[in-house]
């Protein structure tokens, strides 16, 4: 962001450039008008001094002049006057002169400080003396006066003087009503003593400058600050009046003043600087939004979408090339009129009305759309339209954007014909059929709905004998045979191999399903011509009729399966309804789901059996895998037909519990007791990992009974990650999370993706031992037990082989490097009392199989 706006700016030198020349300007001119300021401060500064210092001076010179002249008047005749006289006349001049404290006529013997004081002036006039007047014999430093002494003769002769004790105090006042008081004004003697004032003596150049000009000016420093002193020297007397002003006093105005201007000139700047910046953001902006608009307008035309623009009523204005190339008319052709224009009417009235209605609320649309091309084919389109909505909220124009999506869709009919449908018939497969099946069922909610079960007698012995081709040859004519004979309601399929089903709704009456599955045993008996070659099939057919109100899919086709196994029985190319009688099955399966119930809180019943697995490489017992067994009123109940019973039924959740609990209660007593059983592994079905928190259960339940994580492992089919819920997932991450190990049962039987498999990070791998059987037997199966492995080790999975009982098995998983063997060949199921004796068994009896060593029990 910053260099772009740093090369933006760079774009803009000029206005820059412009922008620091007159801040330049401004600077100076600030400068020089400060400057300009200062020296008049100045200036008006010398000239006030000068002024008020010829004041002082003219104030001085008058006050002096009448002391003097008086002073001069008593001495022309003072000893012609009589004393009386003398007191009398000094009486009057005190009243009239308050510059004079007093006059004293005092001899010449008696005023030796007025003859030793040399001027060339008869009226000497001497430094201030201490005290109040002449002769005062008070003598304070703060009291002082200033003697002034004019002679009196005697034949011409000096015989005294009359003294005048001037009141330095008048002169103050004097001072003082004419400067203010951030001036210091003082008066000196030509010969440099201060008479008035708290500055110091004049020095000698001060003299010097004093008698070369009488007025003037001096600057100078002192601790208090730069300051003026202007002078003046009477021409009468031999006085010097000084007035003393400080720079910092007379431009304090000044200083005011130049922090206004300052300040203005800082807004003015701040100001300037700003309305640059903005100029410089809003060119920016603008010349962004310009770019942006070229980019999406050439972006807008040269998208491969087609884009078309209107106005509130829906009238085309402006279209781009893709539309033009997507329809077939050009911009000319559609401005003014409205998209009906591209109207197949393959869209009802509705669907248009709930278009306008979603754009016209100011909410976007999107759906798939047909339209008609110019020249009347129909194209298929993935149309959004989004309102554009003025300052007010209201619509101002419509952009509609239209992706063709013709050939995606015919694709995806083709993609979904082809998992839809039978590839060698044409029928529905399975998968469709069920689902058709499903939602039909639960759907409606009246009517009969009837399903047949349609299963191939002899094709085996036809695939066998002529061979495949012969055999899709049958399976395509008798799916011609079974079109022709559908109902239209009917929906057929081929569930595959040599299994046909199909299912209508409403089902006709039952007489009527007599008749059609009889005509379609009758049709598919008839001869088959192959080549050269004729011979017949026949079929078996179950039919299952029931009102859909009353029963669900699973149920449906249990019964037609039933029905269809009658057939069978009943010697076959025939048909058989489903009846009670067929429902010992579900009968059975009910009992069983009752009886283990019972037997959940019946600890004689359930039991756990442990089969030990084996290392191949040292023949020790590596761990046991946890078995289920039930025993119930003298009968051993197989695993396979309960067990799926109870994962249909829910039960298994309880069940797996009671399993968790039994096998961590007996490891744990091992532990105990050092019994050295190794990792115990537990079955975990789908049901319990998709609908409960089997894995949270199994860690609360190990932490109860002190065992370790590393201690179990658990085991699930391949089936079970076929679907993957949320719930699933969960349970994975909490497995991984404690670092329990996971084994992957029966692989190779189900349809585990290989990426999902990788994801999974299990720990182990067991071998269905289907294909344990082939070994020796079938290439195919040693084949995939190679490639299983090798694919396990490259996943960093170690590998357990089931159902291991020969020496050929054990030599040969021994040799592809398979870690762990489990089977009858070892140790078949056991109680956990047999497995300690079997632990406790001589570790050393050994029997050399396919030249490897391995326990015997």
């Amino acid at each position: 962001m910053l260099k772009r706006l740093s090369n933006f700016v760079q774009r803009q030198t000029v206005v820059v450039v412009c922008t620091l020349i007159v801040l330049t300007v401004m600077t100076i001119s600030l400068q020089s008008l400060l400057g300009r300021g200062h020296e008049r401060a100045l200036t008006e500064q010398s000239l006030t001094s000068a002024t008020l210092v010829y004041a002082i001076e003219d104030s001085v010179v008058r006050a002096t002049q009448a002391a003097v002249g008086a002073l001069e008047t008593l001495a022309a005749n003072v000893l012609e006057r009589p004393p009386n006289t003398l007191a009398i006349l000094k009486d009057r001049l005190l009243r009239s002169l308050p510059q004079l404290r007093s006059v004293d006529f005092v001899p010449l013997a008696k005023a030796k400080v007025c003859t030793q004081r040399v001027s060339n002036m008869e009226t000497l006039f001497l430094p201030p003396h201490p005290g109040r007047f002449w002769g005062d014999t008070i003598n304070m430093v703060e009291l002082s006066y200033w003697p002034i002494c004019v002679p009196y003769r005697l034949q011409g002769e000096i015989v005294g003087y009359v003294i005048g004790s001037v009141n330095l105090n008048y002169y103050k006042s004097l001072f003082q009503s004419v400067v203010s008081s951030h001036r210091e004004a003082s008066m000196y003697l030509f010969t440099g003593e201060v008479v008035l004032g708290d500055a110091d003596a004049l020095n000698d150049q001060r003299r010097e400058q004093i008698m070369a000009r009488s007025w003037g000016e001096v600057r100078e420093q002192n601790e208090k600050g730069h300051y003026l002193d202007s002078y003046r020297a009477t021409s009468f007397y031999p006085l010097v009046i000084s007035l003393r002003s400080y720079n910092e006093d007379a431009l304090a105005n000044w200083q005011n003043d130049a922090q206004v201007v300052r300040t203005i000139f800082s807004i003015l700047a701040f100001v300037l600087v700003l309305m640059l910046v903005m100029y410089l953001m809003f060119q920016h902006k603008r010349d962004k939004i310009q770019g942006d608009n070229f980019l999406l307008s050439m972006a807008i035309r040269s998208a491969a979408n087609a884009i078309f623009i209107t106005d509130p009523k829906g009238h085309i204005e402006w279209v781009n090339d893709a539309f033009a190339s997507l329809t077939g008319y050009s911009l000319k052709e559609v401005r003014g009129h409205t998209p009906r224009i591209l109207n197949s009417g393959v869209h009802e009235r509705p669907f248009f009305q709930s278009l306008w209605q979603t754009i016209c609320q100011g909410q976007s649309w999107r759906s798939e759309l047909v339209n008609r091309h110019k020249d009347g084919h129909l194209i298929t389109v993935e149309q959004t339209i989004t309102p554009i909505l003025d300052s007010k909220g209201q619509v101002e124009y419509f952009i509609a954007v239209h992706e063709d999506i013709t050939v995606r869709k015919k694709a995806e009919q083709q993609v979904l014909y082809m998992a839809q449908h039978d590839d060698l018939t044409g029928l529905a497969n399975r998968r469709y059929f069920e689902q058709c099946l499903e939602e039909c069922v639960s759907n409606r909610h009246y009517g009969a709905i009837a399903l047949m079960f349609i299963d191939l007698d002899r094709f085996k012995e036809i695939n066998d004998t002529l061979g495949h081709d012969a055999g899709d040859v049958l399976l395509k004519r008798v799916a011609k045979k079974l079109r022709a004979l559908m109902p239209e309601d009917a929906l057929l399929s081929r569930l595959g191999g040599d299994e046909f089903a199909l299912f209508i709704h409403p089902a006709m009456q039952e007489s009527q399903i007599h008749y059609l599955a009889q005509s379609i045993v009758n049709a598919i008996a008839q001869p088959f011509e192959y080549k050269e070659t004729t011979f017949s099939v026949s079929c078996s057919i179950g039919v299952a009729l029931h009102d859909i109100a009353e029963i669900d899919a699973s149920s449906l086709l249990r019964q037609a399966d039933l029905a269809m196994y009658r057939a069978k029985h009943s010697g076959k190319n025939t048909y058989r309804f489903f009846d009670d009688s067929m429902d010992e099955s579900m009968q059975r399966r009910v009992s069983i789901q009752r009886n283990l119930e019972q037997a959940l809180t019946d600890p004689e019943q359930l039991m756990l059996y442990y089969q030990p697995q084996i290392d191949s490489q040292t023949g020790a017992a590596y761990g046991a895998e946890v078995l289920l067994r039930w025993y119930r009123q003298g009968e051993w109940i197989s695993p396979a037909l309960f067990i799926p019973i109870a994962e249909d039924s829910g039960q298994i959740v309880e069940l797996g519990r009671w399993i968790i609990d039994t096998a961590l209660r007996q490891l744990a007593d091992w532990r105990s007791r050092h019994v050295q059983v190794g990792k115990l592994s537990i079955n975990l079905s789908a049901v319990q990992l998709s609908n409960s928190d089997v894995a949270l259960e199994l860690i609360t339940t190990m932490k109860r009974y002190g065992i370790p994580y590393n201690a179990v492992a658990v085991e699930f089919t391949e089936t079970t990650l076929m679907v993957r819920s949320a719930q699933l997932e969960r349970n994975l991450q909490t497995l991984r999370q404690h670092n329990i190990s996971i084994a992957i049962d029966d692989f190779g039987t189900g349809y585990c993706s290989l990426s999902y498999l990788r994801e999974l990070e299990a720990n182990y791998l067991k071998i269905d031992q289907s294909f344990i059987r082939g070994i020796g037997v079938n290439e195919s199966d040693e084949h995939i037990i190679s490639a299983t492995i090798a694919m396990a080790k490259g996943l960093r999975m170690k590998v357990i082989a089931e159902g291991v009982e020969t020496e050929n098995q054990i030599s040969y998983l021994t040799n592809l490097d398979c870690e762990y063997l489990q089977g009858f060949g070892f140790a078949r199921p056991m109680s956990a009392a047999n497995l300690e004796s079997w632990l406790a068994q001589d570790r050393h009896t050994q029997t050399l199989l396919g030249g490897h060593a391995v326990k015997t029990v």
